[in-house]
């Protein structure tokens, strides 16, 4: 048929030998299919091509091929053709039940009313292609991932697109393959999710995990509890994550079934509770934690989490939260030590325990099984909390942080996720057994799968071409386009593949999935300098023009937005190059014959001067004392405070990096960051801080804020501060006590908008 994709394949512990993968040229399997036979020539697609639902299930699906199809090679096939028999050219869809995998894998099943980790042959299909091209699975989701192999295996010739002749048979290695939204921290709209479960049923991710809550945001729309998203914040400057309309959800649940993607709820519990906190204290309110002291708090976290099933109907699976427990001010409160008494525990241990007791009890009352962070089994702040037996088999914790947490939790009986912690080139290399400095046994080791991450994103980062860098671990792993990377180590862990050939494979198909789901880029020059690619912003200075072009071939119109409006046919018509002088937010979008053409496209261009963020400094440091911590250097003046003879250099960057300047990198230290802010008039302003870690803010000689805290610098402190007329001096203590060390500023007015006027010189 043509040369071999892949040379030849390793397999490691017990899966056995797998045929070498074979492919044309211009073929992208990713990821690769366990078992492969290339044919001689290939079956065309043409007009009389159709799609043959051999049972009525598969009918949903046959559509959605068909609009693929569509948009692959121009040609609309007809997708309604349940009752008749094949014929030479068609594509058949079947279900098979019988059909089975070679290895065993790990998943949940339903027992009376219960959920169960279980060993099993299921989800597997095979494609088999002759004059016809015939996709059969297990089940619905199994014949979902055959097709999307086949839509990757499509070629286009001089006579047309065709299917290469060719024998395939597949399965998951692992059930839990799956990638994580955060909906919570900044707006993402349902276009940019159905974008996502896109891109996951093109590279056969099987779950959409979405992380509805947080301290920023709230999105789920609870009927029992109205007021829960009413106090809704943003994080990095971004659009405020509203509450998705309740059908919203429920097309968003029949969009991603009909695709064999499931989407799985995220509770966050008892931590990030923040949002809502704010808008329920009575219920919900704690001091950076949940007051698990508050029974009818459980009362309603159980209707909560009844209503989040009945909308994720489709899921086996209910995440609970757990991430990031900050128990030390509810201990020390009086009535959390009357609570203890009363209850006869023994400390807040106990009640944490009881926590996940309670949640992981709701999750299987409603037959699912409970995912969490990994601290919910795997103790923090030193402390020392087991969860009871009964509970390893109803939770499996994702383990995420970069250090070999899976290996004790799988020795303790529970199943876990894998989360790898960077991305870049680690995650060709990377896959579900191997990772974050841990080597689990297929063979022996309960893992249930693995995921990527989303945090903290934007829309435009979501959506948009954001890969540079590997920055702040992994907020930089999971964007759509991405996502093709990370999807061999999950489907087939134990299959060792070359990383040059898994990265070229990637990146193949990542160009077929923008012929499917992106077919309009939106590009601007000059861009001064992208920003850190979770907010997926680009800054400008003056002006910048911004051109949106469609791939070549795909036809219709652009019609496009600058004010963060989603495009529609009513929106102008995209005809020349757009010539921006203030901040906005692009959307553009392919217009065919009155019907969108895959996702919005999407893009943030920051105007500097807009911005506030002040880019240039000074630094200073690092400085340390002898068995002195951070926290206690905090309090501790050095030189810059002082005499001011410090050895100063300059910075030029929105955020200073203080690990990335030679010689400062390093823990249990400090350093220092100075610039100069002019006001043409004395005026109020709030300046915005954030650091990683502590930060202590000095204007104008004087102490204007202190956080000596360990934090990363995400969401910034708001100062309110006076500006006097001319220059003022501006001086950050930033200390780093484990990890990223860094920090920013944005200088506003006293409404939060943009200051008029204002100079930065770093002296």
């Amino acid at each position: 048929m043509a040369a071999l994709l892949i040379a030849g394949a390793a397999i490691l512990g017990h899966w056995g030998a797998v045929t070498a993968v074979a492919a044309a040229d211009n073929q992208a399997l990713a990821p690769l299919p366990k078992s492969f036979q290339a044919g001689d020539g290939a079956m065309p697609l043409t007009a009389q091509t159709r799609i043959v639902a051999a049972d009525p299930a598969l009918q949903p699906l046959a559509v959605v091929l068909a609009d693929e199809l569509e948009l692959l090679t121009g040609l609309r096939l007809s997708p309604n053709n349940v009752a008749q028999p094949p014929e030479k050219g068609d594509i058949v869809l079947r279900i098979n039940a019988q059909l089975r995998a070679d290895d065993d894998m790990v998943t949940v099943r339903k027992e009376g009313e219960s959920a169960v980790l279980v060993r099993t042959r299921d989800h597997a299909h095979t494609i088999a292609v002759t004059d016809t091209a015939v996709v059969e699975g297990s089940d619905y989701r199994a014949v979902c991932a055959g097709t999307a192999t086949l839509l990757q295996a499509i070629v286009k010739g001089e006579a047309g697109h065709a299917v290469p002749r060719m024998t395939v048979k597949d399965w998951p290695s692992c059930d839990y393959t799956a990638t994580m939204v955060d909906v919570a921290r900044q707006q993402i709209p349902i276009d940019a999710l159905k974008a996502v479960v896109e891109a996951c049923r093109f590279w056969k991710i099987r779950y959409c995990h979405l992380h509805l809550t947080d301290d920023e945001g709230f999105t789920f729309p609870s009927t029992a509890f109205p007021k829960l998203g009413t106090k809704n914040q943003s994080m990095h400057g971004g659009v405020v994550p509203r509450v998705y309309a309740i059908e919203e959800l429920r097309d968003l649940v029949a969009f991603a079934d009909a695709r064999g993607v499931t989407l799985v709820p995220e509770l966050a519990t008892p931590g990030h509770f923040g949002a809502m906190g704010r808008a329920m204290p009575e219920l919900f309110g704690g001091p950076k934690i949940m007051n698990m002291t508050n029974d009818d708090m459980y009362t309603a976290l159980d209707t909560l989490v009844g209503e989040m099933c009945d909308v994720f109907k489709s899921s086996p699976y209910f995440h609970i939260g757990c991430e990031e427990l900050y128990f030390y001010e509810l201990d020390e409160m009086q009535h959390t030590k009357d609570y203890l008494q009363q209850k006869s525990m023994k400390n807040i241990d106990d009640l944490f325990v009881r926590h996940v007791e309670r949640m992981t009890d709701m999750v299987q009352r409603r037959g699912r099984m409970a995912l969490a962070w990994e601290n919910a089994a795997l103790p923090v702040e030193g402390r020392a909390y087991v969860l009871p037996e009964r509970i390893r088999s109803r939770l499996v914790p994702m383990c995420w942080i970069p250090y070999p947490t899976a290996e004790s939790l799988q020795k303790q009986g529970y199943a876990t996720i894998t989360v790898p912690w960077e991305r870049g080139d680690s995650l060709f290399r990377w896959n579900a057994y191997l990772c974050n400095g841990v080597t689990l046994d297929p063979a022996k080791d309960k893992v249930l799968g693995s995921a990527v991450t989303m945090w903290q994103m934007s829309a435009p980062a979501v959506v948009g071409d954001f890969l540079g860098g590997q920055l702040n671990g992994s907020s930089a792993e999971g964007y759509v386009r991405s996502l093709g990377d990370f999807t061999q180590g999950a489907w087939s862990p134990a299959v060792a593949i070359d990383p040059a050939v898994r990265k070229a494979a990637a990146e193949a198909s990542r160009a077929r999935l923008d012929a499917l789901l992106f077919p309009v880029r939106i590009e601007g020059k000059a861009i001064a300098y992208r920003g850190w690619p979770v907010v997926g912003c680009q800054y400008f200075s003056g002006a910048v023009e911004v051109g949106i072009s469609a791939l070549p071939g795909a036809g219709g119109e652009i019609r496009y937005t600058i004010d963060g409006s989603e495009p529609t046919l009513q929106s102008a018509v995209y005809s020349k190059p757009l010539s921006l002088e203030e901040s906005a937010t692009v959307h553009a979008v392919l217009m065919r014959n009155g019907k969108q053409v895959g996702a919005v496209s999407r893009a943030k261009f920051e105007r500097l001067e807009d911005d506030g963020a002040i880019t240039k400094w000074l630094a200073a440091g690092p400085y340390t004392a002898d068995g002195k911590t951070a926290l206690d250097l905090f309090d501790q003046s050095f030189d810059p405070e002082t005499s001011g003879n410090a050895e100063w250099k300059p910075v030029s960057a929105a955020t200073v990096k203080f690990g990335d300047l030679p010689g400062f990198a390093g823990t249990e230290r400090v350093a220092y960051m100075k610039t100069q802010v002019f006001s043409p008039l004395e005026q109020k302003a709030k300046l915005l801080v954030a650091s990683d870690d502590g930060v202590k803010v000095y204007l104008n000689g004087k102490v204007v804020h202190t956080a000596n805290l360990l934090r990363a610098a995400f969401t910034p402190d708001t100062i309110d501060v006076t500006l006097k007329e001319g220059w003022n001096q501006l001086l950050l203590k930033v200390t780093n006590v484990a990890e990223g060390w860094e920090a920013w500023v944005k200088v506003r007015s006293a409404d939060g908008g943009r200051l008029e006027k204002i100079r930065v010189r770093p002296e």
